[in-house]
């Protein structure tokens, strides 16, 4: 059944940190208490955590030197250190988030400073150098007092509750985040209304959360979220009902995209192309249900329903590049990047 895509809500006050926040560690294996948690102990119902590895890690230091490009002066990367995990080295770009945590919106890179204690979000593989080097996926800065910051989580799966409510899916299956019914919605690029419709499979979002339940996987609730752009990603492996597709996936522009063709033939789907005269069309239908595309446009056509999905379906190199979830929501499959992998999963029959 279709979720209907409309813009919910905006961020009515600026997002303050909790330093619970940190009760969830960023690898699925376990949960860690700091000092303030709340966490409540469910180990007797606890299923075993699998071994894979953390999507982020999260290290906190201060800025030692500004790492700066000779012939631009533009920042490149960080210099910190930390009395507990000692010097590191951090590389950011263009693509690297930069939130001011005290605020909750969007900072800029040139308001860092020699001596300023940051949060970084970065990628679990480092060099082996002194001081290892790393990338720089987020930045988070301005932490009130006596708190903790933003923690930053991809979805990789969504489910509405009756309640009203949204139970997210992140930390590679590791942890079910409950987004409240009145939560309020903030877009990290300051651009538009944000809303539970916004909670799409590899988006990421910045979350505070008081307690966390013990388990696997661990349980949480938030009611403020700002909504960030999906990391850009190629070459990621789909599954269909637990079959392997030799097509991949990609993140473009922020959001995840599946080759319109061989992902419909796996849900029993077809495809079709027209050159109207209003321009190119696609159309994935079957014997119950359509969706018509207008390639270059955000606009998804279901019976008399005009969607949006955030960004246009495209034509490269001959193949159809669509929204993964307007595929899950025409066939009413659950869509999830818990395994790392894209997977479209049809609904149990009760």
């Amino acid at each position: 059944m279709f979720l209907k895509r409309t813009a919910a809500a905006i961020l009515g006050g600026a997002i303050l940190c909790s330093g619970a926040a940190f009760a969830a560690n960023l690898a699925p294996q376990k949960t860690e208490q700091t000092t303030a948690d709340a966490v409540v102990s469910t180990d007797a119902t606890a299923q075993q955590a699998p071994e894979v590895m953390a999507e982020r890690e999260l290290y906190y230091g201060t800025i030692k030197e500004l790492i700066q490009d000779e012939q631009t002066g533009t920042i490149t990367g960080l210099y910190l250190e930390s009395e507990s995990a000692g010097e590191y080295v951090f590389h950011i770009d263009e693509a690297t988030l930069l939130l001011d945590s005290g605020a909750g919106t969007r900072t800029l890179v040139n308001t860092l400073k020699v001596g300023q204690g940051v949060y970084v979000f970065h990628s679990p593989v480092a060099t082996m150098s002194l001081p290892p080097q790393s990338y720089a996926e987020a930045i988070v800065t301005n932490i009130p007092q006596d708190a903790g910051c933003a923690m930053l989580k991809t979805v990789e799966a969504v489910k509405t509750n009756e309640d009203g409510s949204v139970t997210v899916t992140t930390d590679r299956g590791g942890l079910n985040l409950t987004i409240e019914k009145d939560a309020q919605y903030g877009d990290y690029n300051g651009r538009q209304v944000m809303g539970t419709d916004d909670l799409r499979v590899g988006t990421r979002i910045f979350v505070r959360y008081n307690t966390v339940q013990e388990s696997y996987p661990a349980q949480a609730s938030t009611k403020n979220v700002v909504v960030a752009p999906a990391k850009e990603q190629e070459g990621m492996k789909i599954s269909v009902n637990g079959t392997d597709l030799e097509a991949t996936a990609k993140v473009q522009n922020g959001t995840l995209m599946v080759p319109a063709s061989a992902v419909a033939k796996a849900l029993g789907l077809s495809t079709s192309y027209a050159n109207t005269a209003e321009g190119e069309q696609v159309k994935v239908f079957n014997d119950k249900t359509s969706m018509v595309m207008d390639i270059g446009s955000d606009t998804y056509l279901v019976g008399d329903m005009v969607l949006s999905y955030g960004t246009p379906a495209v034509i490269e190199e001959g193949t159809t590049w669509m929204p993964a979830q307007a595929l899950a929501d025409l066939t009413d499959t659950q869509l999830s990047l818990a395994t790392g992998a894209v997977s479209f999963t049809a609904a149990q029959a009760e």
